[in-house]
């Protein structure tokens, strides 16, 4: 998977939008393209406002027209996400240094808020909600284990390979929503 490294404050402002973060998601998990008046309709703003959002969105390589229509005499453009890994620069220190944290704390609660409204709609529809059973729509797991160095190497190879190989929408496919901190936990010594 290609990978897009946002260095500006002016690409990060543009993909830390809250608004354009919401249209993101949306392309994500449709298993379909999806037109500015879909989009619209999903976040409660103007279509022209999507178009807008999308224009600066595909300005960094993050999504492309799949395809147009017609549609009641007008052609109307399908958008759908490129299959990219973003890496906004957590390891460097400057001006966005603070923004980019929020951002990414920002994000890992809302993938928590999803799993939690999810986890509440499964409860209220399964009449026995045991445990195991919900487990099978998602899960959250913490805690510690203890790897080599090689290991830890081919626990990341693993899990970036099995998401690239399953980042594209299909049909047959449920789009599943995560959030992973995976990090060396040794406490370093002060040099």
């Amino acid at each position: 998977m290609d990978k897009i490294r946002l260095t500006t404050k002016q690409e990060l402002n543009i993909y830390m939008n809250p608004i354009r973060q919401q249209l993101l998601r949306q392309l994500n998990i449709n298993k379909n393209p999806m037109t500015p008046k879909m989009l619209a309709d999903k976040l409660n703003i103007s279509a022209s406002g999507v178009q807008h959002h999308i224009k600066k969105l595909m300005s960094l390589g993050l999504i492309e027209r799949d395809h147009t229509e017609m549609i009641n005499g007008i052609t109307a453009s399908f958008y759908k996400p490129i299959q990219v890994t973003v890496q906004i620069g957590l390891e460097q220190e400057d001006d966005t240094t603070q923004q980019r944290k929020v951002f990414m704390q920002n994000s890992l609660a809302k993938v928590y808020e999803g799993f939690c409204e999810q986890l509440a709609k499964r409860v209220e529809r399964e009449e026995k909600a045991e445990a195991d059973n919900l487990q099978q729509w998602g899960d959250i797991l913490s805690g510690v284990v203890y790897l080599k160095e090689k290991e830890s190497k081919e626990l990341i190879k693993l899990i970036m390979t099995y998401i690239e190989q399953h980042a594209s929408p299909s049909p047959d496919y449920i789009p599943w929503e995560f959030a992973m901190i995976l990090y060396n936990a040794e406490e370093l010594g002060d040099d």
